[in-house]
């Protein structure tokens, strides 16, 4: 009988599609809303093959977090960059304050997402969480008008603490037409907020 073995390369891109995975559905259903044993049947793996991967479902949890801050942020840096200069706030404020964005947990920012859950979790969890936070940070930091790095990184986490925190609220809401109305006022006021900042 012939055994088949996994390359490093094919076990490389297995451990990828897992994290890759859990990061989506951590963010569509909380980190308790879906179990080992479903998430690896999505990348077509039993459940006692996730220990040939991670050691436990926190070790998981810590690089889906990663994964997931990784692309969020990621986007936004994204919409940043192809602004025009002097707009790249702006237009991460559209486009993270969007019914579009309301609408797609799972490939959304994370921090709407699963902030509340993380709060929950161990130190390694909430540990990941805060280096990929702070690393977003200044990513983020160097598009604010504030002129010296201090006052820049508090306008960061300003702005990025109040759209998460109106996306939590606005995906709370099972009226649509409240919960535009709430992404629209506060795109609104944020606007207002950052073009004085920049006066």
């Amino acid at each position: 009988m012939t055994v088949m073995r996994y390359t490093a390369e094919q076990k490389t891109e297995t451990h990828k599609q897992i994290v890759d995975a859990a990061s989506k559905e951590f963010r569509g259903k909380g980190l308790q809303g879906i179990g080992i044993a479903d998430l690896m049947s999505q990348v077509g793996l039993t459940h006692g093959g996730f220990y040939a991967h991670f050691k436990d479902r926190d070790a998981l949890v810590v690089e889906a977090v990663e994964c997931a801050a990784m692309e969020s942020f990621g986007r936004m840096n994204e919409v940043a960059k192809s602004a025009p200069q002097g707009k790249e706030v702006n237009a991460i404020i559209d486009i993270y304050l969007s019914p579009e964005h309301r609408d797609n947990f799972r490939y959304g920012c994370l921090l709407p997402a699963i902030a509340a859950d993380i709060a929950r979790q161990s130190d390694s969890v909430k540990g990941a969480f805060t280096e990929s936070l702070q690393a977003n940070m200044s990513g983020i930091a160097k598009y604010m008008p504030a002129k010296n790095s201090k006052d820049k990184l508090d306008q960061a986490m300003m702005l990025i603490s109040s759209m998460a925190g109106a996306m939590l609220i606005a995906r709370a809401i099972n009226d649509s037409t409240l919960s535009n109305m709430l992404l629209d006022s506060v795109r609104s006021q944020l606007l207002n907020l950052y073009n004085s900042w920049g006066a």
